[in-house]
């Protein structure tokens, strides 16, 4: 029973590594779609480049600002199972 426990731990881990790892995909096409999509406004509204550089702010901020807060809620779950597996 021990075995299958530390088997599905490392399987958490694992999904979770995998799961921050794709933030960076997430990170890159966000900013690109976002980017594009600014340059369309931009162009149909005669602004370039205030919204092109908008939007490709935008998506950067909230994907970090997301991704910061997967990170810590991840590493706050890993401190109590650590927590409750010593006591």
């Amino acid at each position: 029973m021990k075995k299958s426990g530390r088997t599905g731990l490392r399987a958490r881990n694992l999904n979770r590594i995998i799961l921050m790892s794709a933030w960076g995909f997430t990170l890159v096409i966000s900013s690109f779609l976002f980017l594009f999509v600014g340059r369309w406004i931009d162009v149909r509204l005669h602004t370039e480049p205030a919204f092109m550089l908008g939007l490709f702010v935008l998506a950067i901020g909230l994907c970090i600002a997301r991704m910061y807060t997967d990170f810590t809620q991840t590493k706050d779950d890993l401190r109590d199972r650590r927590m409750r597996c010593q006591h």
